[in-house]
């Protein structure tokens, strides 16, 4: 099991450089349990918390490459700072910013590339950029009290069956983990070898599922897809939007690293436990269907359609599909979280 980096260890980092002056450049220390690739530090002269990432590339992104946001910017750090990487990528807390959501955005990165292991760092990179646009995007997004509510039914969906694959057995690591879908990623839940899609409705008259582009459920590079849907019934013996994260989060509680990961998912889907009181809706499982996204799923698919086509979404009625339905444990035995 990989060990992640929290949010302690980014703060133990800087604390152990506070104090400490230079007139320019960076002071780095490493980050507790974390690769060696990871190094929180102080940039100076302004004296911005920062953290550092390592990777043996060749050639360091361009400038216009880099992602800027409100309250931090990205650059390359000029200097060797450990040894193995010939390229570091810095994330650095700009002044007047609020430090709290760059805390959660650090660990977040660190998080991600933690957990993939297998990938080149060419790939790594890449990732860390894409991550960096999510929170990115997340930031600059209106501030809303509380989800609309087709998104509050949509993120119920996801810990819903985040809740039903851990009843089943599945490992609680590598389910959080792979929760990628408030993180942006192209399928709710995602893994170096599959992903699942997750959609959720209440409608008793069809179940209407909205496919956001052609890439959403295509198996890119012949890693499979599974398109998971839940129907749910508002009534009184349900539960809320908030009760129900709240009871996963104290599934996850023991782990540091499980319970903050669960908690930077929440904050970028635009939940905010402070408005708890706002969500009074309660909801049922009624059933969950596993379909295969394979030939005989109706859908529109980047790797089938001409590139003249340049974007697409849909509507896919999952009643009326016509395809074998297969039980949540034999998608989990697929997704690699239960053993065969």
């Amino acid at each position: 099991m990989v060990v992640l980096t929290d949010t302690g260890e980014l703060e133990a980092a800087w604390s152990a450089l506070a104090g400490q002056k230079a007139e320019k450049g960076f002071l780095t220390v490493a980050l507790g349990h974390s690769q060696p690739r990871f190094r929180g530090g102080i940039v100076f002269p302004e004296g911005g918390e920062t953290l550092l990432v390592g990777f043996n590339v060749d050639t360091a992104p361009a400038k216009a490459e880099l992602p800027e946001g409100s309250g931090f910017r990205v650059e390359t750090a000029g200097e060797a700072l450990a040894p193995g990487f010939g390229v570091w990528v810095c994330l650095i807390r700009q002044a007047g910013a609020g430090r709290d959501l760059f805390v959660q955005m650090s660990a977040d990165i660190v998080a991600a590339l933690s957990a993939t292991s297998t990938k080149s760092d060419s790939w790594l990179l890449a990732l860390m950029l894409a991550r960096i646009r999510a929170w990115q995007d997340f930031m600059r997004r209106p501030k809303q009290d509380r989800l609309s509510p087709e998104e509050e039914i949509g993120l119920y969906g996801e810990l819903v069956f985040l809740r039903e694959s851990l009843d089943a057995g599945a490992v609680p690591d590598i389910m959080v983990h792979s929760w990628a879908g408030p993180r942006g990623g192209l399928q709710d839940f995602q893994s170096d070898t599959i992903g699942i899609e997750v959609k959720s409705t209440t409608s008793v008259n069809g179940f209407p599922a909205q496919i956001s582009s052609l890439e959403q459920l295509d198996g890119l590079s012949g890693r499979p897809v599974l398109l998971a849907g839940l129907r749910l019934c508002q009534q009184q013996t349900g539960q809320t939007l908030p009760e129900l994260a709240d009871a996963l989060r104290a599934r996850v509680a023991s782990s540091r690293d499980l319970a903050a990961s669960m908690d930077r998912a929440l904050l970028l889907a635009g939940y905010d436990g402070s408005a708890a009181d706002l969500y009074s809706r309660r909801f049922d499982l009624v059933d969950v269907r596993v379909f295969e996204v394979n030939d005989s799923f109706p859908c529109l698919l980047r790797s089938l359609t001409d590139p003249a086509i340049r974007a697409a979404a849909y509507e896919v009625d999952l009643d009326l599909v016509n395809a074998n339905v297969i039980s949540l444990p034999e998608a989990l035995t697929r997704y690699g979280v239960l053993s065969a």
